[in-house]
This record gives C-alpha cells, structure tokens and sequence, in this order.
C-alpha cells in the first residue's frame, strides 16, 4: 500500500525544509501563503495539491495571528499569475466558524474575492469546507478570550450546517465545493470526498492502484486515501495561535 503525504499536524509555512520531504504524492495544507511558499510551489507542484486554508477569520481574536484574507487572495493571485497550475489549488474554508455576523461577513468576503477570480478566468475552483468542532480546550480559549459561543455541543448544531450550505449555495457557478467525515452536510452541490482522493491522484497523473484506504480511521466517517504524516515534528498548535485549533497547548 502506498501512502500520499499531507500536512495536518503543523503548518509547513514554518517548517523551512518541508519541500524536502515530499513523497510521489503530496497535499500541502498552509494558512500562510507566504513568498518564499510561492516560489517552492512553483518548483514542486507536479507533486502537491496545495489547500490553502482561508477561513476569513485571519487577523481576528479567532485568529490572532494568521494573515488577512485580503493579504492571502493577493498571494493566490501572486502564484496562479506565476504559473502554478489552478487545478493543484484548494480554497480550504476549513472550519467554517458562524459565531456571529462579522464571522458570517468575513466568510463571505472570502468567497466573493475567489469567485471574482474564478470569473474573471473562466475557471472553476475547488473549495473544501467543514464546521469548527468545539473540542473542550478551544472552548476555554475562546471563553478566556470572550468569544461567545452560540452552541455547547462539540458538533455544531444541524441548523448551522443549513446555514452553511445556504450561503455557499450562492457561489456553485465558480466552486467546486467537496467536504470529508461532515455528515450532516445534505447538499447535492457538496461532494463527499476525502482530503486525499482518487482526484488528486489523477489531477497529479498519478494511476498507481497501490494508493488505497487506509486499514484503520482515526474518524470512522474519513473518506481519505492512506496518507502519512511527512513534516516529521511533533504535533503541536502552530504560531498562528487559531482559538478552535485542535491541537491542545
């Protein structure tokens, strides 16, 4: 069995040597486009799907220290104009985080930045979502924080999955949307699809029937492909410092 290489347990935009550790196959998950990501995307994209993970929530006390949207759609535009083949990128809004209004607004403002491109090019974009789970200890982060919290349960409630696909049901013209292990998404326009998916594999000419699920699910609903782990450090919160993020301090 052959295994994709991916990104989840950190994010590679502070691991200066992550081009380095590239299998066959490879998704890259970054909330932080920086230049010198640009420039190693460019030379390695024939091996990477790159998501790039664009809540809308950078620079807000959900996400002290992550980028503004407005900065990561001008560093999307600085490596699509550069040459990288869009059919390699992921607009990730994972997790979708609907607290309140300006959460809801930032949301939007996202999707109307890269739809305006995808229009503007004539071209579809895929775009992976799912819903913040409240794991127990980004609870008492945003608690401490004072962030109001409008449900107690670690899944969200259904209504604001109906919520979410309403406002993503606006933009099915530019977007290709496809979520992992959310079952309580009912739309048809949401493909249930894996991280790491057949589609990858082909989009990156990939054929190898070795590539298969894996023996054991950390979640049973996880539709991924076998992938492993390849920064090669150990699990931890990033600096970015993201409130809802999994990771316990």
């Amino acid at each position: 069995m052959k295994y994709v290489g991916i990104t989840e347990t950190y994010d590679p935009c502070f691991v200066p040597d992550w081009e380095t550790k590239l299998l066959e196959a490879n998704v890259v998950i970054s909330k932080e486009l920086s230049d010198e990501m640009v420039e190693k995307l460019l030379i390695v994209q024939n091996r990477v799907i790159f998501h790039h993970t664009v809540t809308g929530q950078g620079g807000s006390v959900l996400e002290p220290n992550v980028k503004t949207p407005e900065h990561e759609f001008e560093q999307f535009k600085k490596l699509a104009e550069r040459g990288f083949d869009t059919t390699h990128y992921v607009l990730r809004l994972d997790p979708i985080v609907l607290l309140n209004k300006e959460c809801q607004d930032n949301i939007y403002k996202v999707l109307d930045m890269w739809s305006g491109y995808a229009k503007e090019h004539g071209i579809v974009l895929r775009c992976r979502v799912s819903v913040v789970d409240l794991y127990p200890h980004a609870v008492t982060r945003m608690r401490n924080k004072g962030v109001a919290l409008l449900w107690k349960s670690f899944k969200a409630p259904k209504s604001v999955f109906k919520r979410t696909e309403s406002i993503l049901g606006k933009y099915t013209e530019w977007f290709h949307f496809e979520s992992c292990a959310e079952t309580d998404f009912t739309a048809d326009f949401i493909d249930k699809m894996g991280c790491v998916s057949y589609k990858d594999l082909r989009l990156l000419n990939i054929k190898d029937a070795q590539y298969t699920a894996p023996l054991t699910k950390q979640r049973d609903d996880c539709m991924c492909l076998a992938k492993r782990q390849i920064l090669g450090i150990r699990p931890r919160r990033c600096p970015h410092g993201c409130l809802y993020c999994f990771w316990e301090d």
